[in-house]
Order: C-alpha cells, then structure tokens, then sequence
C-alpha cells in the first residue's frame, strides 16, 4: 500500500521512508556544507538530547516532513558518533514510545497493519503464542512478566491491551537498539563531532546532575566487595561483571574507566576485559535491585544504610547526601571555632566605643 509521506515521518524506520530521502538526494554525510544541512543536524542533535531529558515524544515539525525523516536518521548517526551506550538506549526508547503513540492514534487500519508486519509483531486478540510471548516479555524485569505469572490457555498468553502496548514498545525498542551503533566511518565522525561533542557534554550534565561527581567512598559495600574482588584478580561470575559494570556506568564512568578498574587486576587481559565491559553495556540495561543482588550472592558486608534502601544507587545518593551533611557540619564548626578564637584574642573587638 502507498505510505503518505506524514505517514513517513511517524514511522521513518519503513523502507519508504529512505526513498524520499533518496529522490531528493539527502545523503546523511557532508551536510555540515550547507546551512540547510546544519540545520538538520542541529534538530538530529535536539532529538537525542529530547531523549535524554527523558521525554517519550520529539515533537513532529508542522510542515517539514522530510525534516522529521532525516532528523530521526540523523539522530541515530549522531548517538552512535557519541559511542555511549546510555545515549542510543535512551533514544531508542523514546522512538520506540513515538511509534506506539502514533499506532495508538492511527485511524489507517491498513497503515496500522502494515508497521506491525514491517515490526515482525502479530499483537492477536488479547492474547499471543506462548513463544512470542516470552520473545517479547524477555527483556520486561518485572516479575508479574513471567511466563509462569501469566494465564495461559491452549498454547497463547493473555494479555491486556496496555500490556500489549508495553510489549510492541519493547519489540520496536529491541529492533531499532540490535541496528546501533551504525558503522560510521572515521569522516564523518570527524564531520559531525561538533554534534556529537554537544550531546556527550548534555549526557554528562544529566549524570552530574542526577548524581554529583563520582565518588567511590559512598559505594555501597557490595560494589566495594566487587572491585576489590575484581582488582585481586578474582575471576567475578557474569552476575557479578554485569553488576559492577552496570553501577559505575550509571554514576557516570566511560567505558575506560571501567576497564581501568579490571586493570588493577594482576592478570589483567585489556583484550577480554574491553570485550566483556562493551557486551555487558550493549546487551544490560540498568543496575540490578538490592533483591537481585541478594538472589545472585552478591549482596555482602551491609552496613545500616542497606536496611533502609532497595537499590544500589539509591544507596549511593543517600550516603553522597550524608557525606554532604557532614561535610557542611564540620565547617559550620570550624566557623563557629574560628570565631569563638578571634573573640578570646580580642575581647573588645564586639564592644562599642566610648
């Protein structure tokens, strides 16, 4: 069926989508030469920071639909320039989500029925094969999720329609995050690094702000244990690898800086461990909940604060508040110190004059 090209911009992964982009010869490399060009490129760049301020929708331009196509193109070639694995998984879920609206909101059926063929998803009628099912629910980490919390009847899973929902969204998530990062070639990196140095700063504004600068002094004691573990040269189980390298991406370290804490280690393979560090990033999403940890064996050595918190970075916000308590306590203290000296040296300096 003809895909109207409106149609294009709200679901711009369709193969037509590239042939209106093609017939008005838009190449995603060398724009920055023109300023139509870098005006695409700055709204690619907007689109990823939109995704990273956590918003679900990047709003769609009112008459510029090849705008919207190229944008979103672009978007992708500028998340993968920035190499940053937070960076691509927010935007992918953001896109993910746009798609979702806008399929919600289609009144095409035979539009509607096409992007799910497109998305290899047969949503059924308020049910799916036991196997999609579980394709689709596999990477959905709460437990009512599982297979064995589901009602299941004649080889198909219930599903509500909000569910459903939740299910494409992930589908199309999962499809446009298996196509990042893009092969870009060392040109065009260096073309657009302008863009992509403006969405890695907006990346770490984000970390600095949600967590303040890194400090491994408020570390909670498991993710203390595992890089002690780690630097001794223990061979740290899967559960383990992934849970430290998924804390210390979340606080705001590089993939380099992660490998530098396997480095301590006195065998320590720069090979294997960039390897390990980039799979785990590329395939985890999130740092597991205390219960989990607690599950895998990981959970040791807690202290007072881990009664009161459920999650790793929580632990790590509180003790950094904590560290920030005390930090403006001892120096209200000495003010108060230093103050109380100068009066014992000079008594009179407070009283008036005659």
């Amino acid at each position: 069926m003809p895909v109207e090209k409106r149609d294009l911009a709200h679901y711009p992964f369709l193969p037509e989508a590239q042939g209106v982009l093609a017939s008005r010869g838009i190449k995603v490399s060398g724009l920055s030469g023109s300023k139509i060009g870098c005006s695409y490129l700055d709204r690619a760049a907007e689109r990823v920071i939109t995704a990273l301020d956590g918003k679900t929708i990047y709003p769609e331009s009112e008459d510029d639909v090849v705008s919207d196509i190229i944008t979103y193109v672009l978007a992708r070639v500028l998340a993968s320039a920035s190499k940053d694995k937070r960076t691509m998984d927010r935007l992918c879920k953001m896109e993910a989500h746009r798609v979702v609206f806008y399929l919600n909101s289609e009144e095409n059926v035979l539009l509607k029925k096409r992007v799910y063929e497109e998305l290899e998803v047969m949503t059924g009628d308020g049910s799916l094969p036991v196997i999609r099912y579980v394709e689709l629910a596999s990477r959905v980490r709460d437990a009512k999720w599982r297979l064995i919390n589901r009602e299941v009847g004649n080889g198909r899973v219930s599903v509500s329609s909000g569910e459903m929902d939740i299910l494409v969204e992930e589908r199309i998530r999962t499809i446009l995050s298996s196509g990042l990062p893009l092969g870009i070639p060392d040109s065009m990196a260096r073309e657009y690094l302008p863009w992509s140095d403006k969405i890695l700063a907006a990346m770490q504004e984000r970390t600095l702000a949600e967590f303040g600068a890194i400090d491994e002094s408020a570390y909670p004691p498991c993710i203390q244990a595992l890089i002690s573990a780690a630097s001794a040269g223990v061979n740290l189980t899967h559960s383990g690898r992934f849970s430290m390298t998924a804390f210390l991406r979340s606080v705001g370290m590089n993939n380099e800086q992660i490998a530098g804490i396997f480095a301590r280690s006195p065998d320590y393979n720069p090979d294997m461990t960039n390897y390990q560090v980039d799979h785990i990033l590329t395939n985890e999403y999130t740092t597991p909940s205390c219960a989990t940890m607690l599950t895998h064996g990981i959970c040791v050595n807690k202290d007072r604060l881990c009664e009161s918190v459920s999650h790793p970075l929580t632990y790590y916000r509180s003790k950094k508040k904590e560290f920030e308590w005390e930090k403006m306590r001892k120096a209200d203290e000495e003010a108060m110190k230093k103050a109380k000296q100068a009066s014992e040296e000079n008594p009179d300096a407070g009283s008036p004059g005659p």
